[in-house]
């Protein structure tokens, strides 16, 4: 059996979450407030329930065309996310009939395709390979916090040139929007889409609260490097950043993670996800401090109507994986 569950019915979406103790900020309404704002549509949690576990799986449903009858597709938010198993017995049997009932939900609703930003730390792509193409991009990386002090007095302090202060979400978010634009410019590759206006800014900072978090490095009190940080639960999430040329020559970009992750020892994380990039001085930072093997970012793509999808969306593989990549 499954429910579905809309965004307005936040109290019935939490309880679900809280139930099975998924304490992860891509899964809350609060995150899809402001994702929607990307990607705009209606935003559903998908739970199911049979004799060998339970499946939790948030998505956003869009709309592909304006003419009755209306098809749709459906899409996990900027981030990491997926379907998350519970699993009691066997984790193969929970697949099968969660796919089975999902894919019979896609036909009733006219859902003609679905693209899933796989969750790497939980590793929720392997469960699905049978049933979705996987579109690998990138390795993404972590910090293990309970061993980060450890880690830290043994290479150094690093970079004495950077000052790095932990700044207000709200009163820094335009001196942090100067270097993410800056960045954005000056990849040539980047995809429109990664050009966030200021009301998903707006969003984010009023919908996630205290669980929204930003940093700098300043050199001579010039901002040079931020990033915009996700905490909740155990875990911290790097969001956003913006960087300066001088970033990476002083190594402030890697001073300014290596601060966030003394804050999140200090303030009892467990775990610094860094996620990855596609740009390898972008990732540099986040693999010099990086203390847990890499793992794969993948995207799933799943066709529910070959021809409607031809009609409506006509993405091939590159073009979904430029769209959904992250940054």
């Amino acid at each position: 059996m499954y429910k579905l569950v809309s965004i307005q019915e936040h109290i019935e979406w939490q309880e679900i979450l809280d139930a099975l103790d998924i304490q992860d900020i891509y899964y809350t309404t609060q995150y899809f407030l402001s994702a929607l704002k990307l990607d705009p549509g209606e935003a559903y949690l998908f739970y199911f329930q049979c004799a060998e576990g339970q499946v939790v799986y948030p998505f956003i449903k869009r709309k592909v065309n304006e003419q009755l009858p209306l098809y749709f597709d459906i899409t996990t938010p900027f981030g990491y996310g997926g379907p998350i198993l519970n699993i009691q017995s066997n984790s193969a049997t929970l697949v099968s009939k969660f796919r089975e009932e999902f894919g019979g939900f896609c036909k009733k609703e006219h859902i003609i395709a679905e693209f899933i930003r796989f969750h790497p730390p939980r590793g929720n792509a392997e469960f699905f390979k049978d049933y979705l193409q996987l579109l690998p991009l990138y390795e993404t990386y972590s910090v293990d916090l309970k061993k980060w002090r450890n880690l830290r007095k043994t290479e150094g302090e690093g970079s004495t040139e950077a000052e790095i202060r932990k700044l207000g979400t709200v009163r820094h978010m335009f001196e942090f929007l100067v270097l993410y634009y800056s960045n954005a410019r000056s990849r040539e590759e980047a995809d429109s889409y990664y050009f966030f206006t200021n009301d998903y800014f707006e969003a984010l900072v009023s919908t996630l609260g205290p669980n929204l978090h930003l940093f700098g490095a300043y050199i001579e009190e010039k901002l040079v490097s931020s990033c915009y940080v996700l905490a909740m639960g155990k875990i911290i999430n790097f969001h956003l950043e913006g960087n300066l040329p001088e970033a990476k020559k002083s190594q402030a970009d890697r001073e300014l993670l290596a601060k966030v992750a003394e804050w999140g020892v200090d303030n009892y994380y467990e775990e610094f996800h860094l996620g990855g990039s596609l740009d390898s001085d972008l990732g540099d930072a986040k693999r010099a401090i990086a203390n847990i093997p890499a793992s794969t970012f993948f995207i799933g793509k799943c066709i529910y109507d070959q021809q409607l999808y031809d009609q409506y969306i006509s993405l091939d593989n590159e073009d979904i994986m430029r769209r959904y990549r992250n940054i």
